[in-house]
Order: structure tokens, then C-alpha cells, then sequence
């Protein structure tokens, strides 16, 4: 399995953070990363004017395989991936139009717009059975339908002025049929295939992952730490965090919730969240998480780890 060389890093990698990780299959996972700022700079630097990265990164050679693309222009990109109708990298900036920047498919593509002039505040890009969509502020949920074409993704939301109390932050899927959709102040809604539906939910702390879990069952993350667990308008909190940050990501992954924020990770052992370990050891991992195809992988700031089901594996790491 590929481990970046002190070469590739020297040259790709040095002097650029890891903001974001995405896996588009077993073999290939792809990272967002930021032109690291001098501390004495962040106050006066706006983040449009931060560069940004898009690489790929082909992990099961024996040689360092890899594509990337720098950016101009990209506020506060986030990271997603696809494979309908092809499959490719992409990072969505949080601009008026949603301009999306595109990497893989076996050509160069131009930049799509997700809905130009409309601001639609993409907070993250999930992929749900090969498609992509753009979860943002205001319930705001668009679907690439195929090249160059995002469609919203709204049937059932009230038309009316959106306020910061509203979602989203992330969406999740059992099937077509079957999705929810979280975010704002305890704004969670469901859709049935034909249109969405708010749920009551116990609680109105700002809500930041949502996962339709192996077990059947959704499991929603929220101020703290928290997690709570149910179905449409039936929750039930069964942990109370004290953080004072949100999760980055929760995900399903081999029989386990996993979660990952900047300072942690943990998965949901049914009591607790508990550390991750392996071998007896404790992971020290943060950062942003990903899975498919039978991977996990987590990227911190200057690190990326990906897990099998049996084994952890390094593949980016600073040479000092």
C-alpha cells in the first residue's frame, strides 16, 4: 500500500494543511488541502485568498501514484466524491454561485455552479448511492443529477426566509425512500421518497451529523459531543457530551458508530464513547473522517490513516 514519499511530500504536501478526506473507492482516496497561513497573517487574510488543493491519491501501488489540482478563489471549500455518472473528486466553495472544482473521470471538466446567485452555502458534500449532493445553511440540499447539472433537492420545505436555526449540516440514507437531513437548532426532517417532513426532535441545540447506521437504526450528533438515537420523531439521547466542539464526522463502519472531530475519536461501544484502539494501543487521531468500499479513512492537519477492518495504515506523514 502507497505511502507518501519524502519526495512527493517535499514537493505536494509541505507547507499546506489537510482540511478534509474523501474516499471514492478502495483505491483511491482524495484530500482537500489549504496553504497554510502565518499566524500573523490569519487576521488581515480572507479565505478565498487561502490557495487550495485537490489530490487524489492512488493508494494500493507499491509506487507513489497520485493527481492534484490548485485553486484560486475557493472560500472555504468542502470535500466530496461521486461515482454517477463518473467517478470523481470534487470541491464545492461557499460562494454565491457554489462553484464546484472537479478532478478524476478521465478528463478535464469545467467548473459546474451548484446555483449561481442563490448562495447555497454548502456545509458539506455527501455521497449517497453514487451521487453527490450539497448539504447547506437555510435547508438547502441539491443533487447532481449528471454532469454539470445540480438540481434542488427541496420537495416539502416551506418557502420561507431561512434563518440560522435552521439546518443543515448533513444528510444520510437508508435508501431513495428513506433519508434525513439535520442541522440548525434541533431541525431535523425526513423524506419518503417524494418530499420531506419535519420531525420533532427533544432537544434544540445545534445539531451536526446524522447516520443511518447498520443496526436500523439513526444516530444524530449535536452540541457537546451528544448523541442521541432513533427513528423520524422518536429520539432518545444517550450521551451528553461536554466538548466545546462539534463532531466533524459519524459514520457507520464495520458493525460500529465512529465519530472524529479537530481533538478526538471515538467510536460507540453502547455505553460510552469510547477511544479507538488497536493492538492494545490507543489511536491518537483527529481530524475528518470517510467510508466506502471497505475503508476508513481519517486525515488530520498533516496526517492520513486509513482502516481495513484489520489493519491501520499510514499513508501521508510529515518527514522532520
Amino acid at each position: 500500500m502507497m505511502h507518501v514519499s519524502q519526495e512527493i511530500w517535499l514537493d505536494r504536501i509541505q507547507g499546506w494543511n489537510i482540511t478534509d478526506c474523501a474516499v471514492r473507492s478502495r483505491d483511491v482516496i482524495s484530500l482537500c488541502l489549504r496553504r497554510k497561513v502565518d499566524p500573523e497573517d490569519v487576521s488581515w487574510t480572507a479565505d478565498s485568498d487561502i490557495p487550495s488543493r485537490l489530490m487524489n491519491l492512488f493508494i494500493n501501488r507499491d509506487e507513489n501514484v497520485f493527481g492534484d489540482r490548485t485553486y484560486a478563489g475557493l472560500k472555504l471549500p468542502k470535500l466530496g466524491v461521486c461515482s454517477v455518472p463518473v467517478a470523481q473528486a470534487m470541491m464545492v466553495a461557499r460562494n454565491a454561485d457554489g462553484q464546484v472544482v472537479l478532478l478524476g473521470g478521465g478528463r478535464d471538466f469545467s467548473d459546474e455552479f451548484i446555483a449561481p446567485g442563490k448562495y447555497p452555502m454548502t456545509h458539506r458534500v455527501k455521497t449517497l448511492f453514487g451521487c453527490a449532493y450539497s448539504v447547506g445553511q437555510g435547508r438547502s440540499i441539491y443533487k447532481r443529477a449528471y454532469i454539470g447539472s445540480w438540481l434542488p433537492f427541496n420537495e416539502g420545505f416551506p418557502a420561507i426566509e431561512a434563518v440560522t436555526s435552521h439546518g443543515f449540516e448533513d444528510m444520510d440514507a437508508f435508501s431513495e425512500g428513506d433519508m434525513y437531513a439535520v442541522g440548525g437548532h434541533g431541525d431535523v426532517w425526513h423524506f419518503d421518497g417524494e418530499r420531506w417532513s419535519h420531525m420533532q426532535f427533544p432537544s434544540n441545540v445545534q445539531l451536526g451529523t446524522v447516520t443511518c447506521a447498520g443496526d436500523g437504526q439513526v444516530y444524530i450528533s449535536g452540541e457537546g459531543g451528544s448523541l442521541w438515537v432513533g427513528q423520524k420523531s422518536s429520539w432518545k439521547r444517550i450521551y451528553e457530551g461536554n466538548s466545546s466542539v462539534l463532531w466533524n464526522d459519524a459514520l457507520w463502519f464495520e458493525g460500529k458508530l465512529w465519530l472524529s472531530s479537530d481533538f478526538q475519536f471515538r467510536h460507540w461501544d453502547g455505553k460510552s464513547l469510547a477511544p479507538v484502539t488497536h493492538e492494545g494501543r490507543q489511536l491518537w487521531l483527529n481530524g475528518h473522517m470517510d467510508a466506502r468500499d471497505g475503508l476508513l479513512a481519517v486525515a488530520g492537519v498533516e496526517r492520513l490513516n486509513v482502516f481495513d477492518g484489520e489493519n491501520w495504515r499510514t499513508i501521508v506523514e510529515p518527514y522532520l
